[in-house]
């Protein structure tokens, strides 16, 4: 079954002028730091979809850089004020034969695709990775097929995913 990991964005800034412009604020950068290497160690994806938004970029360049990993992404518009459906579009467009595909996105649609494929009820906090063991395939997903496996945010403090455990 192909896994598809749905990443909130990490802590942006409050303002900028305009909101597709927020950058991320230093506690951002170190949770999108701690994504990357949690990712690192947990699977890398094939193929990452991200919103055009700045914070959404930013995520997942600091992710990618601190965790040492890459795979083909694609900045799509439509994940920046997207709903679930634009999600269920992106991944059949995007998924191919990827086995793991990443989302990197914003609230609410990250909480409310999650729970339109798996019935789960969750508010995605800022730098919140969620594993969903998704299918049939990216262009027939059925909630029938859909498993939350985890949930970990990554954007509490202290949080070490380099840490021994």
């Amino acid at each position: 079954m192909p896994t598809l990991l749905m990443l909130r964005h990490a802590q942006a800034q409050s303002f900028a002028a305009r909101d597709h412009d927020r950058a991320l604020t230093d506690d951002g950068v170190r949770a999108a730091q701690a994504v990357g290497r949690m990712v690192a160690k947990t699977g890398v994806p094939d193929q990452i979809l991200v919103s055009t938004a700045r914070r959404a970029r930013q995520t997942l360049d600091v992710a990618m850089r601190a965790g040492g990993w890459a795979a083909a992404t694609a900045a799509l518009d439509a994940l920046y004020g997207g709903r679930p459906d634009d999600v269920f579009e992106a991944l059949h467009r995007h998924g191919g034969q990827s086995r793991t595909v990443l989302v990197v996105g914003h609230e609410p649609w990250c909480s409310a695709t999650i729970e339109l494929l798996t019935g789960a009820r969750l508010r995605m906090a800022t730098a919140t990775l969620a594993t969903l063991q998704v299918g049939p395939a990216w262009d027939a997903l059925d909630p029938t097929w859909c498993v939350l496996e985890s949930v970990v945010p990554l954007s509490r403090r202290g949080i070490d995913v380099d840490a021994e455990r």
